[in-house]
């Protein structure tokens, strides 16, 4: 039987839990504490949250794509192989490991088809609709396609 997480349930869902049971959010550094985060952050909430009002029941939060692989993609579209990636400095850009465990995980992600969209809490904070019309538009291009 599969383990079901925190971040496996909908946002919504994991918030009225972590409320009931007075979890905070917070999570140790050995990441030991059980309490999972309710969101990346505020501004992934705010993009989450345009992208459910504009695309409804298109867009999934934290998709896995790749079958037999761990990662997820943090807003995805299945049905046209488009994901957006919410990237933060403090996960990325901290360590050598990290940039290169990104790379890698951007070509398996393209090995298997993927577009992939990768926006900053800067792009959604003060760009927002530049972000949407970017996603819109990658959509709308890849209505036509045949799937690979």
């Amino acid at each position: 039987m599969a383990r079901i997480t925190l971040n496996d349930l909908a946002p919504d869902v994991r918030a009225r839990i972590m409320a009931q049971y007075g979890m905070t959010g917070a999570r140790k550094k050995n990441g030991k504490s059980g309490q999972a985060a309710t969101s990346l952050s505020p501004y992934a909430d705010r993009l989450g949250e345009e992208l459910d009002r504009l695309f409804p029941g298109r867009v999934v939060r934290e998709y896995r794509p790749v079958p037999g692989r761990r990662f997820r993609i943090d807003f995805a579209f299945p049905a046209e192989k488009v994901g957006i990636e919410f990237d933060g400095y403090r996960h990325h850009g901290f360590s050598y490991a990290g940039f290169r465990g990104g790379a890698a995980r951007q070509n398996i992600l393209v090995g298997h088809h993927w577009w992939i969209l990768r926006y900053t809490l800067k792009d959604v904070r003060d760009h927002l609709d530049e972000v949407i019309t970017q996603v819109r538009t990658l959509l709308e291009n890849k209505k036509g396609e045949s799937p690979c």
